[in-house]
C-alpha cells in the first residue's frame, strides 16, 4: 500500500492556506474573540529556547550554536505580562506547558527559576499542570535539577538518543552511554513525577542487539516513556544517511514487541509509555490552544496562528511592540482539521466520517487497511494496530489527501 515511510507528522499533512483569512493584530483578535468551550481548560504553553552549547548531527531544529542573550528569559517575562492583560487569556486555562529547543537548560537556573515564577503568576494553571522540560544530560546540573524541581516541574524530556557509545559519537551527542544511564537514575531519584527520553533508531551500523540493549536500560530504568524516532535523512543534518526501510521495519518491529513485554504501550505513533501522561502533546491533539513563547516558538490561539521570529533582534522588537504584533487567522475548518490529524496520530481514525467527499474511496481505503492489518474496528471505531502504527504517518497523509477532494 505503500513504498516509503513517512517518519513525521510535520509531513503528513499538505498545504491548509486554503483555510487562511488573512493578518489580523492579536490584542485585537485575542481581545474580541472567546475559546472554545469543550478545550478552554486543557490550553497548552510552548517556550522556545533556541540555544545549544552544541549542535547534534541529527537535529534541524530552530536553534543557533551559542550561548543564550542573557536578558532572553527578561524577554519572555515581557512577553507573558503582555499576554496576560488580554481577556482571551484570562478566560483560559493551561494544563501543559512544554520548554522546547534548542536547549532550554541552557538557560541558569536563575533564569528557569523566573521564567517558571512569572507562569506561575500570571497565568492561570490547573492544579494538576504538566511542566516538561527538554533538556541534555550534560546541561542538567544540580543546580538546575533544583531550581526546576522548586518550579514545579513535573515532567523531563532527556535527549539521550542511545546509550551506546558509537552511536553517540556518531549523532554529536557529549559524554558516555554511562554518564547518560546514571544522569537518568539521578533524575529518578530527585522525585519528578515523569522521566521520559528521546531514543533515535536505525541510524548508520546500529545492530538489532545495540538497538535491545537501549531498550532494556530503558526498562531497567523504569522511565514512564520514551519517543522514538527513525532517523530522518533531512538535507540540513550531518549525520550519515539511515537504514534502508527493511532494517527501519525490523528496528520498529523490536521496539514494539520488546517494550510491550515490558509493560509499555503506543500512546501516539512515536511515544510508548507506562506511566507518562504527555498532556501537552495529547492535549494539542483534540484541538487545545497553543501560546508560544520564546524566538521561534509558533502555535494557536482561537484559530489565530502565531510564529515567533527565530531572529533574536526580530524577535526582540516584537515583544517590545507588543501592540503591533500580527497572527495569521484561519477560519474554524483548520481547528477541525488538526483534530483529524490529532486523533491518528493517537492511533484512532477520525469518527467524522462527513469529512470525506468520496464515502466510496474512502470505504475502499478502510477496506485495504483493514486487509493489511493496518487498523482494526473496536466497540464501532477504527484503531491503529502496531503495524498500523509503523505506517501511521502515511495513513495520516493519506486520509487527509482524501478528505480535501
Amino acid at each position: 500500500m505503500f513504498e516509503e515511510r513517512i517518519k513525521t507528522h510535520h509531513s503528513a499533512m499538505a498545504d491548509a492556506k486554503q483555510y487562511a483569512m488573512g493578518p489580523r493584530k492579536v490584542v485585537q483578535v485575542l481581545t474580541q474573540l472567546k475559546p472554545d468551550r469543550e478545550v478552554k481548560e486543557k490550553a497548552t504553553i510552548y517556550i522556545h529556547v533556541p540555544f545549544c552549547n552544541k549542535i547534534c548531527s541529527f537535529c534541524n531544529m530552530r536553534r543557533r550554536l551559542q550561548q543564550p542573550l542573557s536578558h532572553y528569559h527578561e524577554l519572555i517575562i515581557k512577553e507573558i505580562e503582555a499576554y496576560s492583560m488580554l481577556p482571551y487569556i484570562q478566560d483560559i486555562t493551561f494544563d501543559a506547558i512544554y520548554f522546547g529547543g534548542g536547549t532550554p537548560t541552557t538557560l541558569s537556573a536563575e533564569a528557569l527559576s523566573l521564567i517558571l515564577r512569572a507562569l506561575h503568576k500570571y497565568f492561570n494553571l490547573t492544579k494538576e499542570v504538566e511542566i516538561t522540560v527538554e533538556t541534555t544530560v550534560t546541561e542538567l546540573t544540580r543546580e538546575k535539577i533544583k531550581a526546576l524541581k522548586d518550579g514545579g516541574v513535573t515532567r523531563l524530556s532527556v535527549g539521550v538518543q542511545t546509550f551506546n557509545d558509537r552511536g553517540r559519537k556518531l549523532m554529536g551527542r557529549i559524554g558516555s552511554g554511562e554518564t547518560a544511564y546514571n544522569k537518568l537514575k539521578e533524575l529518578k531519584a530527585a522525585g519528578f513525577k515523569t522521566i521520559s527520553m528521546d531514543l533515535i533508531y536505525n541510524y548508520e551500523g546500529q545492530t538489532l542487539e545495540e538497538l535491545v540493549e537501549d531498550l532494556e536500560k530503558i526498562a531497567a530504568l523504569e522511565l514512564d516513556g520514551f519517543s522514538m524516532y527513525s532517523l530522518i535523512d533531512m538535507k540540513q543534518t550531518t549525520i550519515s544517511k539511515a537504514q534502508s526501510l527493511s532494517e527501519d521495519k525490523k528496528r520498529f518491529d523490536t521496539i514494539a514487541k520488546t517494550m510491550m513485554d515490558r509493560g509499555y504501550r503506543f500512546l501516539e505513533l512515536t511515544k510508548m509509555v507506562r506511566g507518562d501522561e504527555y498532556k501537552y502533546v495529547m492535549n494539542r491533539h483534540v484541538g487545545a490552544d497553543t501560546l508560544p513563547l520564546g524566538a521561534g516558538a509558533g502555535g494557536s490561539l482561537g484559530g489565530l496562528m502565531l510564529m515567533n521570529d527565530v531572529q533574536l533582534e526580530k524577535y526582540e522588537t516584537s515583544v517590545l511592540n507588543f501592540e503591533e504584533k500580527q497572527g495569521m487567522l484561519f477560519a474554524k475548518g483548520y481547528q477541525n482539521l488538526s483534530r483529524f490529524k490529532g486523533m491518528i496520530q493517537t492511533l484512532k481514525l477520525p469518527e467524522d466520517t462527513s469529512l470525506y467527499k468520496n464515502k466510496e474511496a474512502y470505504e475502499k481505503i478502510v477496506e485495504e487497511m483493514l486487509q493489511k492489518g493496518y487498523i482494526e474496528q473496536k466497540e464501532n471505531h477504527y484503531h491503529l494496530t502496531t503495524e498500523g502504527v509503523f505506517w501511521g504517518n502515511n495513513i495520516s497523509r493519506t486520509l487527509y489527501e482524501l478528505s480535501q477532494h
